[in-house]
């Protein structure tokens, strides 16, 4: 039997600036307290007090998450670590005392056990181009100078089961590790030792049990998907058609590297193609906001605006502010149908029952896509976002908004129910 007073620690993003990032965490609560209503869930952040302020009505204890000081024993060695590879485990970088309180640490975050599309393993020597910032260190599973690749995040899971608590990966997409033999080796040895993982579509399932781990892997629904918004508040903004768009410097830099400027100039002549032949308002929706310029949808938002023509720029929007992952839902649900490149700005759609278009730059989102519509007839390839294409895509989504909207009612009553799928599974791991 489980102990009544079970305490769980939520770990591994960066902040609930990435609006995702809040949904996963409100969601979870919700899974939890609906088997153990006096659950005391933690969640052990790297920005305490902004996540406090963002998480308002969330039942769960905010803990910093502290690094130690990189000329610290325990900074020093993850940078030894990291850059040449010595063959066992430095110090972790941070502290890890609140493990101790635990009964489960939950590894959330939604892809973080993946590789990047653009991911190549790198020569012996390419640390050294960031001694000046050490905190900067690039994952390099292969050409390392002595023993084993290090990855924090795998070291972290160990640290979990060295000190004798579970490890669960939750609601997760995972792989695909291909562009590296080594990754894929090192993370498979790791993923059948974790106690749960819980797959929230079925490429992810499919993946996995390709790399022969199965036993500890159950199906589920990404937590965002059971936080709702006031639904009060549907009226349309417009009697002209509303089109939701997120896009992000994220996305881009993972097909097209560096060259931003050439992903704006391709991403506004599709506004523009999009206004011209629909007529229609375009709102620019950002689901990440972020110090980080590489992962702000709002800046480059901003830079994608700016560059439209005045006549093309009256029909368009954008949301100016960090307004967070509910408020950004009511406005969404205002759309006749979205276009998103973030997973969880999708997702924040679907719930709400508006039509949604993925872009496509990984697996994860041809996953989802599939997931919820049981096909890939609304996926867009961000690496081949041919307008003729997108065009069609969007009048062929605009016919068939009403029965889309029908199904998306009746399949959120499946999605809700899958998101609570891994509790026998999770109640069993904890009894062992």
């Amino acid at each position: 039997m489980v102990k009544d007073d079970l305490t769980i620690a939520l770990y591994g993003i960066k902040g609930v600036y990435n609006y995702g990032c809040e949904a996963i965490i409100r969601g979870t609560e919700i899974i939890l307290r609906e088997k153990w209503p006096d659950i005391h869930i933690k969640y052990v952040s790297l920005r305490p007090k902004d996540d406090k302020k963002r998480l308002k009505g969330c039942d769960v204890e905010i803990i910093p998450r502290e690094k130690y000081p990189l000329l610290s024993l325990s900074g020093f060695s993850k940078t030894l670590a990291h850059t040449i590879g010595i063959p066992f485990y430095p110090f972790f970088e941070e502290n890890t005392e609140w493990i101790e309180d635990c009964d489960a640490i939950f590894s959330i975050g939604g892809d973080l056990y993946t590789l990047p599309s653009n991911y190549q393993d790198k020569s012996r020597f390419h640390f050294l181009k960031y001694l000046n910032n050490p905190r900067s260190l690039s994952m390099n599973y292969g050409n390392k100078l002595f023993g084993k690749p290090y990855n924090p995040l795998i070291h972290f899971g160990d640290l979990v089961h060295t000190n004798q608590k579970k490890f669960i990966i939750w609601g997760a997409s995972i792989g695909p590790f291909e562009k590296s033999e080594n990754a894929k080796k090192i993370f498979r040895t790791h993923l059948l030792n974790v106690d749960l993982i819980t797959a929230r579509e079925p490429t992810t399932k499919s993946y996995l049990n390709n790399l022969g781990i199965h036993a500890n892997v159950e199906n589920c629904a990404d937590p965002a998907f059971l936080v709702s918004s006031n639904r009060d508040n549907k009226a349309k903004i417009s009697d002209e058609i509303v089109i939701g768009l997120n896009l992000s410097p994220f996305s881009a830099n993972q097909v097209f590297g560096k060259n931003e400027t050439k992903i704006i100039l391709k991403q506004t002549e599709m506004i523009k193609k999009i206004v011209d032949k629909f007529q229609a308002k375009i709102i620019l929706i950002p689901h990440v906001i972020s110090e980080n310029v590489k992962d702000d949808d709002l800046r480059y938002l901003k830079l994608l605006k700016d560059s439209l023509d005045g006549k093309t720029s009256d029909y368009v929007s954008l949301i100016d502010a960090d307004v967070g992952f509910l408020e950004t839902k009511k406005i969404i649900s205002q759309c006749d149908l979205l276009i998103a490149a973030r997973m969880h700005c999708a997702i924040n759609a679907i719930e709400t029952e508006v039509p949604t278009i993925f872009i496509s730059y990984s697996k994860k989102s041809e996953g989802m896509a599939y997931y919820v519509y049981r096909n890939n007839k609304w996926i867009i390839p961000l690496d081949n976002m041919k307008y003729d294409f997108v065009l069609k895509l969007i009048q062929s989504m605009l016919s068939e908004k009403e029965y889309l909207k029908f199904f998306l009612k009746k399949r959120m009553e499946t999605i809700r129910s899958d998101a609570y799928l891994p509790l026998i599974k999770l109640n069993q791991v904890l009894k062992k």
